[in-house]
């Protein structure tokens, strides 16, 4: 039998117990609080990386991280998106892949709920990793363009934003494919 405080797990619920510090730092709406939010949120991804390759590597899989991760991630996303649309690092057109990526992200929840119930495999899929990765990347680069005040960044980052909500759409959409038929 597996351990359940295994490196992996800790390091996922490390992640999540994190989350309110990065909310948080928001609102010091100073270069100082930028760059904190900023440091958090890049610590939140590297725990994302680190709790999936020491899972993988050291086969320390378990049924608690293959449920806490993903909604580790959702989590980190959804509240960083937003406090990014809140707090205006954005433009009111990033509003749009922003709802786009918050409204996957309920609808995978809730199929993931339906086929835990079901006692049915749900794994992520590689263009799901790829779609996470992007998202990453895109609200660090808005975080990051928003405390060196770079508009060339802020708009490579909303690019990149719109391309993750491209990816959430399609993922979404295979996820559905997947798994709809075998869960009901």
């Amino acid at each position: 039998m597996k351990k359940v405080m295994n490196i992996p797990n800790i390091l996922t619920m490390s992640r999540i117990i994190i989350l309110p510090f990065f909310a948080f730092c928001f609102f010091l709406q100073s270069q100082f609080g930028i760059y904190l939010t900023l440091c958090i949120f890049l610590l939140c991804c590297l725990t994302d990386f680190l709790d999936g390759y020491y899972a993988r590597a050291y086969r320390q899989t378990t049924k608690l991280g293959q449920m806490l991760d993903p909604m580790a991630d959702k989590i980190l996303i959804s509240v960083a998106i937003l406090f990014i649309v809140g707090f205006k690092f954005v433009s009111v057109f990033s509003l749009i892949p922003a709802a786009i990526i918050l409204c996957r992200e309920i609808i995978i929840s809730e199929i993931r709920d339906i086929a835990s119930v079901s006692r049915k495999i749900f794994k992520t899929s590689k263009l799901a990793k790829l779609k996470t990765a992007s998202q990453m990347l895109a609200i660090a680069l808005l975080i990051y363009s928003k405390a060196i005040d770079s508009v060339a960044l802020s708009v490579i980052g909303e690019l990149l934003l719109w391309g993750a909500s491209l990816a959430s759409i399609i993922s979404g959409i295979r996820y559905y494919r997947q798994h709809h038929l075998r869960l009901f």
